[in-house]
């Protein structure tokens, strides 16, 4: 597995105050929000499912910061894994000319509220996830082509920050170390 720190380009993380919803088309979005994407949505709902019913495991590498020493974890899928949905048709019926938007989710804690993961797992498997993403976002365009896979931006929130209560920056941190571009927008109001 191809490790996000590891990268031949620094990344541009842009940050700007408004409505994610302001991406411009072909941008990738981060939150799956059920209201907006009723299709896309009943898909990461599937996939979710799915992967809590099997039971899934991932065994992935680890170095520990402390010593060096490399290790391995078993992590239940979805953890550190990205879910890439393209735009759904069902969701853009009656509306012309709008944003079309690929919508990627980044799977970085098991569970919230109480049994939330601890930062410092939320933080490994957010690294997991975007090279998850990374791969098989090259995957795609390998596959189909850049033409037929028109993501022209990343666009996110601050994910890991809300309900999982990692301190933004953190996260920033890690998204740093990818090579990626991407615009991360906040609510007004939040510095």
């Amino acid at each position: 597995m191809e490790n996000a720190k590891s990268v031949d380009r620094p990344s541009n993380i842009k940050e700007i105050e408004g409505d994610l919803f302001d991406a411009p088309n072909g941008a990738a979005l981060i939150p799956v929000f059920k209201a907006k994407y009723p299709a896309a949505f009943k898909i990461y709902q599937s996939h979710c499912r799915r992967l809590n019913a099997s039971a899934e495991y991932n065994n992935v590498s680890t170095t520990h910061d402390n010593s060096g020493n490399e290790g391995s974890t078993r992590l239940r899928l979805p953890e550190g894994t990205a879910l890439i949905i393209p735009p759904q048709e069902k969701d853009y019926v009656g509306k012309a000319n709008v944003k079309k938007h690929w919508i990627i989710c980044l799977f970085t804690s098991r569970k919230t509220g109480k049994s939330v993961s601890p930062p410092e797992t939320i933080l490994r498997n957010t690294e997991l996830a975007v090279t998850d993403m990374k791969s098989q976002l090259r995957q795609l365009q390998s596959e189909r082509g850049s033409q037929e896979i028109p993501i022209s931006a990343l666009w996110s929130c601050r994910f890991n920050s809300g309900l999982f209560k990692v301190d933004w920056e953190l996260s920033r941190n890690v998204l740093e170390k990818t090579g990626l571009d991407v615009t991360v927008v906040r609510p007004e109001g939040e510095n």
